[in-house]
């Protein structure tokens, strides 16, 4: 059996996952392949039918497995710089290459009509933002279960050191007896359903916290109460699940109480902006090499 271990970061959910609006400048792009985190490429694993992972050096371009949206300073390529700096930098000894897996698709929840909903007709349409279609759950499944066979293949042992779902925003809209009957059914069999192909993995779930924007859509408050509802479910799971817990955006130093976005978000007061994102990874990989001490 090999010594040679790996870390595996997942990052699942909508445009927030994907970093919308917050395009990389031009010398933080990740052009050259780097060599100790890994990423699995649209052109080489965009596909129900491939047997096997092709891992290649990451890059900031090309890597989220679902929409068409590259060069972002979203959680993955963040995590992905800051974990080479440490390498390079001599800072974290021991620590792993990584090996990131980003699948995310702006405004798509989990409530029926959306591509994240479990029981969505089978579907793979590659494209950018408004003409990609992919059915995001089974499209999971089948990534995440090609997993094993990947590093049983590379003669590598590996460990999960998170699964990170950044979505709900669009369930916001959702009918609320809808989604009192249904949400958490919906949630507990996603992550049922990954914990059994993946072994019950450190799974995090980001707490939704754009409610200025979500009041500005809706007057009446009707999404805002939504998106308290969707809290409190996601504490539900992380009662209920011994690997689950709730990661608050609020807690970013960048927190600004009383103005509109909180200092969290861009002009739309929806999508966090690049040093939120960037304080996210930052959390990650701190966390990670704390518990390793």
């Amino acid at each position: 059996m090999s010594n040679k271990k790996a870390a595996v970061f997942i990052l699942l959910g909508q445009s927030n996952a994907v970093g919308h609006g917050v395009p990389m400048k031009e010398q933080d792009k990740i052009k050259t392949p780097l060599k100790n985190v890994f990423g699995l490429h649209r052109r080489d694993n965009q596909s129900f039918e491939n047997t096997e992972l092709l891992w290649s050096g990451y890059t900031s371009g090309g890597m989220n497995l679902a929409e068409e949206q590259d060069d972002t300073y979203s959680v993955a390529n963040c995590l992905a710089s800051l974990w080479q700096g440490h390498i390079d930098g001599g800072n974290a000894e021991g620590l792993p290459d990584l090996y990131i897996i980003q699948i995310a698709i702006g405004a798509q929840g989990v409530t029926e009509g959306y591509m994240w909903h479990p029981d969505r007709e089978k579907k793979l349409i590659p494209g950018r933002l408004k003409t990609v279609d992919i059915s995001l759950f089974p499209f999971c499944e089948h990534i995440f279960g090609l997993l094993d066979d990947s590093f049983e293949k590379m003669n590598m042992e590996y460990e999960i050191i998170g699964l990170h779902w950044r979505g709900g925003e669009n369930d916001t809209s959702a009918d609320r007896e809808y989604l009192v009957q249904n949400l958490e059914g919906i949630y507990t069999r996603i992550f049922d359903t990954f914990d059994r192909i993946l072994g019950t993995p450190p799974t995090v779930l980001h707490k939704l916290v754009c409610s200025d924007r979500m009041n500005f859509l809706d007057p009446s408050g009707r999404r805002l109460e939504n998106m308290d509802y969707i809290n409190e479910v996601f504490d539900g799971l992380q009662k209920s699940y011994e690997n689950i817990s709730v990661f608050d955006p609020a807690d970013a130093p960048q927190f600004v109480p009383d103005v509109r976005g909180n200092g969290l978000f861009i002009e739309d007061a929806v999508h966090f902006t690049s040093e939120v994102n960037r304080w996210v990874a930052e959390s990650i990989l701190d966390k990670y090499i704390a518990d390793r001490r």
